[in-house]
């Protein structure tokens, strides 16, 4: 698994001195849909997400972001949550280095949770977001990307009040993009 993570890599370095023109512009529309594991960090579980986002360059160094991760399952045998949804829309700062770009994000947002045990009632709760990832862009049409998040988030158990369902999620993959923008 190494080995292949760093021969993609060095992919990727030697591709980078080919491409001559730069992708991150104001008016990039980003997007994608993946896989994402993640472990909670009150409890030792691992859930699965299917994880979509959005994003829109305002320049070269802010973007608006929106992501949403929709619960699968959980490796467990006793998992907390039963089904949920957590969406968040923030800014982005971006180190964008050529076509490669590292960022840092902030996203308030809901989660919409219910536990596997019938004492919660389903319903939209404060969460909020935070983002670190890295993309690189390697063709007008598409770029390759990972992210962890850290979201911090609560059920309502009224027997036994908020649980903490804060978590770590990890998503890389393929993402798509279209320049929404003429250059200047």
């Amino acid at each position: 698994m190494v080995a292949r993570i760093g021969i993609f890599v060095c992919l990727l370095i030697a591709f980078s001195g080919l491409a001559q023109e730069q992708y991150i512009r104001p008016g990039l529309l980003a997007a994608s849909s993946t896989f994402s594991p993640s472990t909670m960090l009150n409890r030792n579980e691992q859930n699965f997400y299917i994880t979509g986002f959005a994003e829109y360059f305002l320049d070269t160094k802010f973007s608006f972001r929106s992501d949403t991760y929709l619960f699968l399952n959980s490796q467990n045998d006793q998992p907390t949550i039963k089904d949920g949804l957590r969406s968040y829309f923030g800014i982005a700062y971006h180190f964008n280095k050529g076509n490669w770009d590292g960022h840092l994000g902030f996203q308030p947002g809901v989660t919409y949770m219910n536990m596997k045990e019938t004492t919660t009632t389903s319903t939209l709760l404060p969460s909020v977001a935070l983002r670190i990832g890295t993309s690189y862009y390697v063709w007008k049409y598409f770029h390759f990307f990972a992210n962890l998040t850290y979201t911090k988030s609560k059920l309502r158990d009224y027997n036994r009040g908020n649980i903490q369902t804060d978590e770590l999620i990890f998503s890389a993959g393929l993402g798509f993009q279209i320049q929404t923008k003429q250059r200047y």
